[in-house]
């Protein structure tokens, strides 16, 4: 299999997707982007989002596995900032 010759919109969706999660958690890491605030988890949540995209293409179980499981600790993370605030 030639990687860039099979290389489609797919899976440059799935890339722009790594690019997010690893950038937010860069961020984090050099304190720049709290980790326990909305914004990190909001870049989890469409960085996984557009991973997923890509895998329903190209599926891999472990990966759509991972990739949920993300998903729903993103989300439970921003709904819990947000009662935190009311």
């Amino acid at each position: 299999m030639d990687l860039l010759n099979d290389f489609t919109l797919a899976d440059g969706i799935g890339l722009l997707g790594s690019i997010i999660i690893v950038g937010a958690y860069y961020l984090a890491t050099r304190n720049i982007l709290p980790a326990d605030k909305i914004p990190f988890n909001a870049c989890n949540i469409a960085g996984g989002l557009l991973v997923t995209v890509s895998l329903i293409y190209r599926p891999n179980l472990g990966a759509i596995v991972i990739e949920v499981m993300f998903l729903l600790i993103a989300t439970l993370a921003i709904w819990r900032n947000l009662r935190k605030r009311a």
